[in-house]
């Protein structure tokens, strides 16, 4: 038991709030003042800091930092009494409660709520009423999410937004007052035009890793613009994704996997572009945190996966001790093999590609014919066969669970087979989906100032390297190689070159070749 003096006690103030979607802290704020002036009229002291768990659920049990140090506070006997606004801030179920009894009746802690003054846990009768409550609470609890799933489901069938967060694409709406029909969202224009382009730039990067963006391409471009999540926040990859994959952006309601039906808003995106991208996007073999759909980060040198090595395989960079320069090997990791350093290779290579350019010819050199257009199903056709095996999943699954003989192997047999066409006929969806967004891509020499690379390069070739490079960025110049020169790393001429001095890099020229596509 607490000892008796006449210091006055030493309370903790404790205040929760389930939802703060702004974030400002405000209800917290009103609890924290309330319970300063009953600890001011009790003749308490209050210990600082205040414990808070804000944005916290008292009835989900995930863990809340703030009251499990008050628990520790008030069993250590750092405080004799803890305030809070009403007992619920402190327990919304029978769980928290009772290892709260347990802490007063081995300490005679108390426990004052601003709403209905003191909790007695300190006699049976007092924490019978505490149990009350809190099977109240967690019934009242209960009740509510009951409540809220049924106006959810209500809306998602009436093709109305079920709530929460402003999905990115659609404005928000006002809070619908009971009983009143809720608003039906209306499409973002400015947020529509975006994941329109980013779906044109995912798909063409999907057929060309050089066209387009990755989703960590479209992310960083965004957060360049400044453009944020409806939270405020820079985009993620998985943000992004889950926008894009989304059945909002095509008009649809989705619970649970599962579609619910047409939403009352426009589609932003098509169904045959939508379909597409869930293809692509949700490939297991996709590793979503890379920026390229081949497994690797964005390269940051010229010829990284370019250069070839004379064994066949591609050169990558790296290997270099800290202060050196970083060289180009082998990707098979034989030391045998070629070791460049990559400025001296990449500087080699460019004024190669640049005096190349700068030639009369080199736009209609390098101008590749079209190619032959192969026939291929149309979107509306792939489109029609995707919603006959759709519908025939669904007949046969419906089949299925009214005839209480029907044999499971059989069903899961032909599901599965159903199951596959369908998947390949959302690949070839796909496949031509990117296929057209990377043809919509400008050609690698389309928007290349020939004309001034020219003079430039009459005037002064170093100058000429110097302002492709500032006017084209690295992801350019790499397709720009890709379509002139097939370039190889060759083993050099033995011994130091004529006129080398100490000090300077020995490089042989003749050690890079540059074949002409």
């Amino acid at each position: 038991m607490i000892a008796t003096t006449n210091a006055p006690l030493r309370a903790v103030i404790y205040t929760r709030l389930s939802n703060d979607p702004r974030g400002d802290g405000v209800n917290v704020a009103a609890q924290e003042e309330a319970c300063r002036k009953l600890a001011a009229s009790l003749g308490m002291t209050v210990l600082a800091p205040v414990l808070t768990d804000n944005d916290r659920s008292a009835y989900s049990g995930k863990p809340r930092p703030g009251f499990q140090r008050l628990m520790a506070m008030l069993a250590d006997r750092e405080a004799d009494a803890a305030i809070v606004w009403h007992a619920d801030r402190l327990y919304r179920q029978p769980r928290d409660l009772e290892p709260l009894v347990d802490i007063v009746e081995k300490t005679g802690q108390r426990i004052h709520a601003v709403t209905h003054g003191q909790l007695d846990l300190s006699t049976p009768t007092g924490v019978m009423l505490a149990r009350i409550l809190a099977a109240v609470n967690a019934q009242y609890v209960s009740h509510a999410i009951e409540n809220m799933k049924a106006r959810k489901d209500t809306n998602r069938r009436a093709g109305v937004h079920p709530g929460g967060p402003r999905p990115f694409g659609l404005k928000a709406v006002k809070r619908h007052a009971p009983g009143e029909a809720p608003q039906v969202p209306q499409v973002d224009p400015r947020e529509a035009r975006l994941i329109r382009e980013a779906a044109d730039a995912l798909l063409a990067h999907t057929a060309d890793p050089e066209t387009g963006l990755s989703l960590t391409g479209v992310c960083r471009a965004w957060n360049a613009r400044k453009v944020t999540t409806p939270r405020g926040n820079p985009w993620t990859v998985s943000a992004l994704k889950k926008v894009m994959t989304s059945a909002r952006v095509v008009g649809l309601i989705e619970f649970e996997g599962e579609t619910v039906g047409p939403a009352s808003w426009e589609p932003i995106l098509d169904r045959t572009t939508w379909q597409a991208l869930r293809t692509v996007l949700r490939d297991p073999a996709r590793s979503a945190h890379l920026s390229d759909g081949h497994g690797n980060r964005t390269p940051k040198y010229l010829g990284s996966g370019i250069y070839l090595c004379p064994c066949g395989g591609t050169v990558s960079p790296g290997g270099s001790r800290v202060g050196q320069h970083p060289r180009y090997r082998c990707a098979t990791g034989d030391a045998r093999h070629v070791s460049r350093r990559a400025d001296l290779v990449d500087d080699l290579v460019e004024l190669t590609v640049v005096a190349r350019l700068a030639r009369p010819d080199a736009r209609a050199a390098f101008s590749a014919p079209a190619a032959p257009a192969l026939a291929q199903p149309s979107a509306d056709e792939l489109n029609a066969r995707h919603a006959a095996l759709t519908a025939r999943l669904e007949a046969l699954a419906d089949a299925f669970a009214d005839d209480d003989e029907a044999d499971p192997v059989e069903y899961r047999s032909a599901s599965r087979k159903l199951k596959e066409r369908i998947a390949a006929v959302e690949q070839r969806l796909a496949d031509a989906q990117s296929q057209a967004a990377a043809a919509r891509e400008p050609g690698p020499l389309d928007d290349i100032d020939i004309p001034e690379l020219a003079r430039r390069h009459a005037a002064d070739p170093e100058d000429a390297l110097t302002w492709y490079r500032e006017t084209y960025s690295l992801e350019r110049r790499r397709k720009i190689l890709k379509v002139l020169a097939v370039v190889t790393l060759v083993p050099g001429k033995q011994g130091r070159p004529p006129g080398w001095k100490p000090g300077t890099p020995y490089f042989d020229p003749d050690s890079v070749q540059v074949d002409w596509a």
